[in-house]
């Protein structure tokens, strides 16, 4: 009621004006307001989204600048991933219709909206943009500044416009080790899976990652882990 009566009261343009600062500083940032949130989930301002139309697992964080351009179309953000600042993400677009001039885009009318899913573990880095249809696969990294456009495999790390892969986040027995902390078994990608997947997409890319840590980093982990509730199903084995 509230809602339809500031719609009534007040033209578009002064909504715009008057109200926008306050949904991207404060309303956007407010874990009430988002309907399918987990738990740890870190939101800096300014959010300029419908949180409505957002799915933030547990352990995942948008950072300032994050912008989700769309009218029914969906964000889903799975647990321990990052989306960078100031990134762009498009759930839908237009189609080109006769006497609707691109001025008029804002009446949402022949809009084809999609979702745009982020998997567990990915960092989607700053100013990136992601466009309708596209799906970013489990633990992949997406460089600075890249528009993606279509699917990124699990564990892939791509860069530029459009974006393409330029190598790995780790090799496969990082990826078995690492998952093995992550996620309880049933929830792991093989080592089958993998090999197929490297022979597909990743033949000749070399790999970024390192499993490389002294005894205080690897107690620092531990720590850090136990107070925010992360299992660490390897330790648990």
């Amino acid at each position: 009621m509230i809602k339809k009566l500031i719609h009534k009261l007040f033209p578009l343009s002064a909504r715009m004006r008057y109200f926008s600062p306050y949904i991207i500083f404060v309303k956007n940032t407010r874990r009430r307001n988002y309907p399918k949130i987990g738990k740890h989930v870190d939101l800096y301002a300014p959010l300029s989204l419908d949180p409505n139309l957002i799915t933030l697992e547990d352990y995942t964080r948008l950072q300032p600048g994050v912008r989700v351009i769309n009218d029914n179309g969906h964000c889903v953000v799975r647990k321990f991933s990052a989306v960078g600042a100031e990134t762009l993400i498009v759930p839908g677009s237009h189609l080109p219709t006769v006497g609707l001039p691109q001025y008029m885009s804002m009446q949402h009318i022949n809009d084809n909206s999609t979702t745009i899913v982020i998997e567990e573990d990915c960092w989607v880095a700053a100013r990136c943009i992601l466009l309708s249809h596209c799906h970013i696969g489990r633990g992949a990294i997406v460089a600075a500044g890249s528009t993606v456009t279509k699917e990124v495999p699990p564990y892939a790390v791509v860069a530029g416009a459009p974006a393409k892969i330029i190598a790995t986040r780790f090799t496969v027995d990082q990826i078995l080790a690492h998952e093995k902390s992550l996620y309880p078994a049933e929830e792991r990608l093989s080592r089958s899976y993998l090999e197929e997947l490297f022979s597909k997409y990743y033949e000749g890319k070399r790999s970024l990652g390192t499993a490389d840590l002294d005894e205080e980093q690897r107690q620092q982990l531990r720590e850090a882990k136990r107070e925010l509730g992360i299992v660490d199903y390897g330790e648990q084995q």
